[in-house]
């Protein structure tokens, strides 16, 4: 009976860990207006006041996708000329060495192009502008995770 208990408890906590630590924003302010700073700290601080639908799933100590729609260019054309670049082929293996994390509004490696693409590394996450939707993805892995 006491193993029992003990393989019950343990299946628990396991299954509980594969889950992603799941934040859905609606707009900009609703993020700004969150007192954790913990929340705060699954989102890059790139983020500006004319985003919205941020999205974050987070899988402790393996990867952070994150996902947000903006509204206005030149608020992120600054990120995307001072930051190093990332090669498209980088963001794509980044991708499927997540593969198994990704949510489903992530894109998958075959979407990431170089004609409607373009990525940099800032704030500890590679950032890559969909230009056509103006939507920027962002992924990181823990071993990149900035100091906040």
């Amino acid at each position: 009976m006491k193993n029992g208990i003990l393989y019950f408890t343990f299946l628990i906590l396991f299954s509980c860990g594969n889950q992603p630590y799941e934040l859905r924003f609606d707009k900009y302010e609703d993020l700004k207006e969150t007192t954790n700073p913990r929340i705060k700290g699954w989102f890059p601080n790139i983020i500006n006041s004319d985003s919205y639908d941020l999205r974050s799933d987070s899988h402790l100590n393996i990867c952070d996708f994150v996902k947000f729609s903006y509204s206005e260019n030149q608020s992120y054309d600054s990120i995307f000329l001072k930051n190093p670049k990332v090669t498209v082929v980088s963001f794509q293996q980044k991708i499927k060495e997540n593969e198994n994390f990704k949510p489903k509004w992530f894109p998958n490696s075959e979407e990431i192009n170089l004609n409607d693409f373009e990525i940099v590394l800032a704030d500890g996450f590679d950032v890559a502008r969909k230009k056509s939707a103006k939507e920027i993805f962002c992924i990181c892995n823990p071993n990149h995770f900035p100091i906040r």
